[in-house]
């Protein structure tokens, strides 16, 4: 089954919630922030906008996609845009493992909402790394913690994505944006890759994914609080309502009974008439 990504109906707004083309537009744009030098390779591209909006900026981009779908729509968006763009922009349906490293290598390679799709993220990373320049940079975006979908064989936290990295990129900068993880790094020097992390790092980590959580925690508060009132208010209103029918059944009562009585009697007339 495709993925049938949808991010640039997302980035421009025709699709899903407010909130959702917000969250799709931040990481995007902090993708592009982080972006450096000339030449750069947009790995799992999907339909296009991080490649064609870094075309508008005069970066060269090779864009590059499994799913033929996505390919299809990207060169569809791309044919709107000027010559020099198109110029800047190529989209090709092809795997990052059968891409031949151009010489001095891509300035700067992108993996956006692509890792969490390897249950072995070494075999992209390890690709990644042949292909990028000595002094090159990898941006890219994951889910952050646990989000539902087919296709997600890898949960992210700081700490999980930050070690996964470790042997191949020296991180620049780690932030949370709606939910994604967002990180940039520097190739490493291959006499380093083998290097642990310090305790420094795993502060750092730790850190950021324990302020998350403080967020999370306070939200799921929140909406227990939200909950509980609107439940308050509920039984209140039950209350009031059986408050009012109590007094309309205690009246109710006495004259249903004066009226069986009466009933009563009539019938006892009624008998004693024809028993003469």
């Amino acid at each position: 089954m495709a993925n049938r990504d949808q991010v640039n109906e997302r980035y421009y707004g025709q699709i899903n919630s407010e909130e959702s083309h917000e969250a799709t537009r931040s990481r995007i744009h902090w993708i592009c922030r982080h972006v450096q030098g000339h030449t750069v390779l947009d790995a799992g591209c999907s339909q296009g906008i991080t490649s064609i909006l870094l075309g508008r900026e005069g970066f060269e981009v090779t864009a590059i996609d499994l799913e033929e779908g996505s390919i299809s729509y990207a060169k569809k968006e791309l044919r709107q845009e000027s010559a020099l763009v198109r110029g800047r922009v190529h989209f090709q349906l092809k795997d990052i493992s059968q891409f031949e490293r151009p010489p001095g290598g891509f300035d700067t390679i992108i993996l956006g909402e692509i890792l969490e799709h390897y249950a072995h993220p070494h075999t992209l990373l390890a690709q990644a790394y042949r292909l990028l320049h000595k002094k090159g940079m990898l941006v890219l975006s994951v889910p952050y913690k646990y989000h539902p979908f087919h296709d997600h064989k890898r949960t992210y936290y700081a700490g999980s994505l930050s070690r996964v990295l470790y042997p191949y990129v020296d991180e620049q900068a780690l932030e949370v944006h709606h939910k994604y993880l967002c990180f940039a790094g520097c190739k490493k020097a291959k006499e380093l890759r083998e290097a642990k992390p310090g305790a420094e790092h795993l502060a750092r980590w730790m850190e950021l994914d324990e302020e998350q959580f403080r967020l999370v925690e306070q939200q799921h508060v929140r909406k227990m609080n939200q909950r509980k009132a609107v439940l308050d208010k509920a039984v209140q209103r039950i209350r009031h309502m059986e408050e009012r029918a109590l007094p309309a059944e205690r009246t109710a009562r006495p004259e249903q009974a004066g009226k069986a009585q009466d009933e009563g009697k009539g019938a006892y007339t009624d008998g004693g008439s024809t028993g003469k």
